[in-house]
């Protein structure tokens, strides 16, 4: 997950984090935003935000195997 924060002029961090995080301790790192890693990771997160987006229906693991088994035993 990434998450967008503000840097006070004091050196305090600010971000919204989700609800699910309130009372949890988290690891937060820190990337300089315009080097060419921290570019890819951006990339990498819109693919991942399209793809999340398509809603493609989910299936479970047991389903998956059973259609490999399907396919190997149809040849």
């Amino acid at each position: 997950m990434q998450i967008e924060a503000e840097v006070s002029q004091e050196g305090i961090l600010m971000a919204k984090v989700p609800d699910r995080y309130c009372g949890k301790s988290v690891r937060i790192r820190i990337e300089e935003p315009n080097t060419p890693a921290s570019a890819q990771w951006r990339d990498l997160s819109a693919v991942f935000n399209r793809i999340e987006a398509a809603d493609i229906p989910r299936r479970r693991h047991q389903d998956i195997l059973d259609s490999v088994r399907d396919f190997r035993e149809s040849r």
